[in-house]
């Protein structure tokens, strides 16, 4: 996520594929070591290439996990590239559609921002 000006309370909401579900790493006894079955899903800007501050990497300060979704807030944003990224499980094979992911300005809903839909084959 890229932003150019300051902004607040920010939600990054990440729909999840169908085929996929969320893994919460901070629960004991989740196994994300099987590399068969788990997803790295990671939202990077590949054209970003200066210097990242350490505040980027840890930048949420709220997670909401939900079936559907993934759910990211911050009450206040430098301009910067931010970073985020979870772990997914396939739970069944197929081909489907990645839905965009959305960020906004929660009070202010007229400025927010999405990413491209992707499509991933899952065997």
């Amino acid at each position: 996520m890229t932003t150019k000006q300051r902004r607040y309370h920010i939600a990054l909401v990440d729909y999840l594929l169908a085929g996929c579900e969320r893994l919460n790493t901070r629960l004991k006894g989740t196994l994300i070591g099987d590399t068969q079955s788990s997803v790295i899903r990671s939202n990077r800007n590949l054209y970003y290439c200066g210097y990242r501050s350490y505040s980027t990497l840890g930048w949420i300060k709220h997670e909401n996990l939900r079936d559907e979704r993934a759910e990211a807030f911050r009450s206040l944003l430098w301009p910067d590239v931010y970073e985020w990224s979870y772990v997914m499980r396939a739970t069944c094979a197929g081909t489907f559609i990645i839905p965009p992911a959305k960020a906004e300005e929660m009070y202010s809903p007229e400025n927010f921002g999405r990413c491209r839909t992707d499509k991933v084959i899952i065997h």
